[in-house]
Parts: structure tokens; sequence; C-alpha cells
């Protein structure tokens, strides 16, 4: 194991000067009865874990489950610590790395619900690596056998995958510096390395378990690993194939990003500073596809374990996520900053049940669920008052985010004869949206994405009076709408009524005579 301790000793801050008091293990015995904490010595417990990507979602998620499951292994004070404690590492950012180390890894999750509000301070965290100033010491734990586990949140982007093949994308600029100097600029090129060692070592590899929001998740990274490890060494990849797990899994929860500095409402509740807080919805859910070494109890902590994540992955990708979609995208041309705002607008919860229900639901496959009951749910959660979701937030990254989400199921009702007027209202808001044609009431915008530069630029130069304008330059991405689609001369003119309407009655005058006409 490393011998570089990266969590300062408590200690060592007794020679320090004075400060606010703020969370860390010297102050966690200080606070208040009502905050859930660690039953367990943090100081002994020892990581299994390397995370990748330690943002607000993962330690409100995977850590925090892991410490529930911590508990349950070891249900009586003083009973030491399975060895599941987490090494932190990122490759691009490093604030949140730098306040969890000035609090030896602690920080607090806020489950703010409509009703009450639940605060655990975590520590599973027990080391914090930042990837271009700590990459020795994150290859040693990498390569130390007491490692069982990788788990990975690098957005869909980190993923360096080309949208139409599901492979690597060999011509990504960081793909292709990390080839050239073996930076480790992706995680992907990380990740290869690090197996390489253990193989080197003859150790046995880690299970790499993505947590993304991403289809399919375990497969598109592992064939990622695979492909980049062939452009150095086919024997690598072969071993890596054969050898290596990648489970899918499905993530749920509905985490607001973070804000830099100490959050006031976490120092009211906790009595001290904590500049690592985060806060979330309390729902929560992890689905793991057969996972097969050792792990975390973390059933005890609600995650289920299956056969296969794909009814879940859909339900929630298209429930949920498209569902999401046409609420940030409709809200933004309503005026709304967030998702709770826009959903107190009855009209736009109608609207959104109605494209689960009707639009959605039957795009699924077959499965056990209830995804009324699902539904509904959904509608509960997004209408939290606790929760301040940024619409622009959920919105954004959206020409990685349409085609798996709104589009997919699209071409699902289209094939199958079922109209769809929800989700052509949802892309013909998208495509406003994404020119930039968001009313200034709104307060916020979706933030340009390179590969829509030259679609909204079009879009945005035919003003208001040219619905088929916008429509043809968005309609025409290759990389959001097949052939099939791009050819659909009856969408096509479905997508221009669905502008027109936008443009001329206005979005509640639009979403109104959707709802009327869906009735009828």
């Amino acid at each position: 194991m490393p011998t570089a301790d990266v969590l300062p000793d408590a200690d060592d801050r007794a020679l320090a000067p004075s400060a606010p008091t703020r969370l860390c293990l010297d102050t966690l015995s200080a606070l208040p009865s009502a905050i859930a904490r660690p039953n367990f010595d943090v100081r002994r417990l020892r990581p299994g874990i390397l995370h990748l990507g330690c943002g607000a979602f993962h330690r409100a998620h995977q850590a925090l489950m892991t410490q529930h499951a911590i508990h349950a292994e070891c249900p009586r004070p003083g009973m030491p610590p399975p060895a599941w404690g987490i090494v932190a590492a990122s490759l691009r950012r490093r604030g949140t790395l730098q306040s969890l180390r000035r609090q030896d890894g602690l920080y607090s999750v806020i489950a703010r619900g409509a009703d009450a509000t639940a605060v655990d301070v975590v520590g599973t965290v027990r080391a914090t690596l930042y990837g271009p100033e700590d990459m020795a010491a994150l290859l040693a734990w990498l390569g130390d056998p007491a490692l069982r586990i990788v788990t990975l949140t690098i957005t869909p982007a980190g993923y360096c995958t080309s949208a139409k093949t599901g492979r690597l994308d060999e011509q990504h600029p960081d793909i292709a510096q990390d080839l050239r100097d073996g930076s480790h600029r992706t995680a992907i090129s990380l990740l290869v390395r690090g197996l390489a060692l253990r193989r080197a070592m003859g150790l046995a590899p880690p299970v790499v378990l993505s947590c993304d929001n991403v289809p399919r998740n375990g497969g598109l990274l592992r064939q990622a690993c695979i492909d980049y490890a062939a452009l150095r060494s086919d024997a690598m990849a072969q071993w890596l194939a054969r050898q290596v797990q990648f489970p899918c899994t499905m993530v749920d929860r509905i985490v607001p990003a973070a804000t830099a500095g100490d959050d006031p409402d976490a120092v009211r509740r906790l009595g001290m500073a904590d500049g690592a807080s985060v806060c979330a919805e309390p729902f929560l859910q992890w689905v793991i596809e057969r996972f097969d070494g050792p792990r975390p109890m973390w059933e005890a902590a609600g995650a289920e374990f299956v056969q296969d994540v794909s009814p879940w992955e859909a339900s929630k990708l298209r429930l949920l996520n498209g569902g999401h979609l046409l609420v940030a995208y409709l809200g933004l041309l309503a005026g709304y900053d967030t998702v709770q705002r826009a959903m107190a607008d009855p009209l736009l919860a109608r609207l959104a049940l109605r494209f689960m229900l009707e639009e959605q639901m039957p795009t699924l496959p077959p499965s056990n669920h209830d995804i009324r009951a699902y539904a509904g749910q959904l509608i509960a959660r997004w209408r939290n008052p606790a929760i301040a979701h940024r619409l622009d937030r959920v919105g954004r990254d959206s020409a990685a985010k349409l085609p798996g989400r709104l589009v997919a199921s699209l071409r699902d009702n289209l094939r199958d004869g079922r109209a769809a007027p929800c989700t052509l209202l949802a892309i013909a808001a998208w495509m406003r949206c994404a020119a930039g044609l968001v009313p200034a009431r709104s307060g916020s915008a979706l933030a340009p994405e390179p590969g829509l530069a030259v679609a909204a630029r079009t879009a945005a130069a035919s003003g208001a009076a040219q619905p088929k304008t916008i429509v043809d330059a968005f309609l025409d991405l290759s990389g959001v709408f097949d052939d099939t689609l791009r050819m659909n001369t009856a969408l096509r003119a479905a997508l221009v009524d669905a502008m027109t309407r936008l443009q001329h009655g206005g979005v509640r005058g639009a979403m109104a005579r959707c709802l009327a006409e869906g009735s009828q």
C-alpha cells in the first residue's frame, strides 16, 4: 500500500494558526446529536476503492452508500471497519479535493425533502489525489493489492467515445496526447495503465464500476479500454477483455451542483464550516449488474444486484432523463429557472406526465416494474421545493443527451405508428433553446455547445419568423438524428408545425394545444 498519507493527520493542526471551527476529525464529536456520522473509527479505515471523479454526485451517492455498508458490517462500536475506504481522485479539478483534504476527508450530505431534512457526515474518503500533481501516487494505488474496486463518475464526455460507433475516438485530442506522451489526461488511459501494472505484477484486476448516467455504461467503458489497450499491445487488450469485469449500473439521485465555499445551510445545521458539503433529494437508487468479487455490503444500503440492469436503465433513461429534458427546454422557454418552479406550473406538469405515460412508456421493454407508479413518483420528486435543480444544468450537453433520451423513443413511436406530440414539442423547444432564443425573464440559458454552433448561428439568424429554417438547421445534425429521421419529410413538417406553435402561440399556448389535441 502506498506509504504517503495524502490526508493530513488531525494532530498536525495543533500548531496551525487559529481558524473558524471546521468539520474534521478533531471536531467530529462536537456535531449535534441529530447529525448521523460514521459509527467506526475513521482513522482505522483503510482504502479498498479508488474513485475517479470526486464530484457532488459521487459524494451524495456511492461514498454515502459505502458508509452505510460499513455500518452494516461493523454494527458495534470499536469493531475494526472493513477495508472499504475510498481514494478520491480527479484528473481535472482540484477544488473539491482541497476542501476534503482540509477536513480529513469528512463532508456532509444534506438530504432535503419537501417535509424533512436529514444530514449525514460521511467518513469514507481516506485519501485525495489530483492527477496532474499526484500521478505517481495514483498509479501506486492502482497497483496496490489492497485495491479491489475502481468506480468512476467522469460524465459521458470522459469516455472519449464516438457517438456513432460507441468505440474509442482515437482522434480525440486528449486520447491523442495520452498516446503521444503517456500523461494520462483521460480516465481511459489511466485505467489501462493501472491494469497493465497489475498484469505485470501478476495481481488480479479490480472490478471497474462505471456509475455514470450512460446507457450500458459498463460495456461502453470496457470497449473504450480495450480499444485503447489495443493501440499499445494486442496482448494487453486480450488480457483485459478476458480478465477484467466492467459491470453495468443504473444510478439515480437528484444532486444539484455544489456551490463553492462553505454552504450556509451546512454551517447552520452542523454548527461548523464544511467546504465540501453537498445537498440531494432523499430518493436514492443503485442497481448493479453481475458483480463478481469482494465488495462492501452495498445491499444493506439499498443497492440491488441483478442479472440484467436493462429494465431499470430503460425506465430511467426515457422517463426520468427524457422527462427532465422536456421540463428543461419547455421550462426555459416559459421563463422558469429551476425544475421545481417549472413543475409548479400545472400545464407543464400535465404535459410531462402525459409524455411519460403515453409516449415513453409504450417504448419500454416488458418488465415487472409499475411504470405508472414510477412516473407519478418522478412528478413528486421534481416538485420537491427543497431542491433547486437548475434547468440550464439539466439541459446542458444536449447533443450527447438527446439521442438516447428523446430521439430514440421518437424513432420507436414513428416505427410503430404512434403519435408523439409531446416529444415533438420538446425537441422543437430544444432547438429554440440551443439557438439562444430563450426569453430574458428565465434568467438562464443553455451554454453554447461546439457541435451545435453552426446550427445555432443559422437558426438565430433566421429570427422568429422562420420556423422551417430553425428546424432544418438542427434536424440535419447527424450526431443527433440518424439518416432515417433526417429524410423523413413528415417528421420535418411536424417539427416545423411544433416550432410554429411555439413561436406564434407562445410556449403555454403550444402546451395547452398539445394537451387538448391529445385528449380528443
